[in-house]
């Protein structure tokens, strides 16, 4: 089955190859920034050095990002751009489907390219149903915020809500409603740098909060059974290294038994040998998420840590 939405990097035909080969029955799409940086795609500039060989010869389903986290003009200003880009881009390469955060942006790419797919960002925010009535007519698929993806009856209510395409993102390890996200996205979306406004210092106080952020296991995923038709893989900058990419994308196809250091997420994931029992995922989709006044998340971070330390001090006497 045609699962999974994967990121483009920026690799010879020889890598793309055995991604086809590896992969290819299961993936629906390989989506990538917009060539030469035309419009911002809310994440760093990428290397484009093997991308029109991609394009042209990859037998992959290829998607565009248009998704800052905010437009760098008003939505009017950017349109006539932005709908040409997409019109050569199905024309050339036949490329259907663009991501989009900009509901005014998708309103006006539907009058001009009814036939373009878009699918809604996390960026967007949306995790509630009423949200779903605000952009069901505009969007064909939704990425809900990173706010439910451990929230299992958020879930059920906007699958509820929304009868068309629900992509839920693995591997994002930013932490539900951080307070840096949107200075986060905006640097990288905006900058050439990578983002100087992180969480670290909020982690290194609350480390146990790493256990919280909106990632999947991919043993976690039958958790899920019912609530998604796609899964997408972030990771066009984390994962960059093509070994470190097929060994990721083969551990969520496989469903293998991973640690959460290997997902190939974010500055927020955990970093050190520990790991997220099916006992500990399963009590968090259903908590109430209320981290100030319990325990068990942090409880578990400090005993598996002290563990880990343990283990390496006794490997090394």
């Amino acid at each position: 089955m045609s699962t999974w939405v994967v990121p483009y990097i920026d690799q010879d035909l020889s890598f793309w190859e055995k991604v086809v080969e590896c992969f290819g029955p299961h993936i629906r799409e390989v989506y990538f920034p917009v060539p030469g940086g035309a419009f911002p795609s809310g994440r760093p500039p990428q290397p484009e050095q093997f991308l029109l060989d991609f394009l042209h010869h990859v037998p992959l389903a290829k998607s565009v990002l248009l998704n800052p986290i905010v437009l760098p003009q008003a939505a009017a200003q950017v349109a006539p751009r932005v709908i040409d880009t997409l019109r050569r881009l199905r024309d050339d390469f036949g490329v259907t489907e663009a991501t989009i955060t900009s509901l005014d942006l998708a309103r006006l790419i539907k009058q001009a390219l009814p036939d373009c797919r878009l699918a809604a960002s996390t960026l967007m925010g949306i995790g509630h149903p009423s949200q779903v009535l605000l952009v069901q007519d505009l969007v064909d698929c939704i990425t809900p915020d990173n706010r439910v993806v451990r929230d299992i009856d958020a879930l059920k209510r906007l699958r509820a809500a929304f009868g068309k395409e629900l992509r839920l993102i693995v591997n994002e390890a930013c932490i539900p409603g951080c307070p840096h996200r949107t200075q986060h996205f905006f640097e990288m979306g905006y900058s050439e740098r990578f983002p100087q406004s992180l969480c670290q210092s909020m982690l290194e106080e609350r480390p146990w909060l790493r256990l919280t952020g909106a990632w999947i296991l991919p043993r976690h995923l039958r958790f899920y059974e019912g609530l998604y038709d796609t899964l997408k893989l972030a990771g066009r900058v984390t994962l960059r290294d093509p070994q470190r990419y097929l060994s990721v994308l083969g551990a969520y196809v496989s469903r293998a038994n991973i640690l959460p250091r290997d997902i190939g997420g974010g500055p927020a994931s955990p970093l050190n040998d520990i790991d997220m029992p099916d006992s500990l995922f399963e009590y968090v989709l259903q908590c109430d998420k209320e981290c100030g006044r319990c325990s068990v998340c942090r409880n578990h971070m400090e005993t598996d840590s002290s563990a880990i330390h343990t283990a390496v001090r006794n490997a090394s006497d």
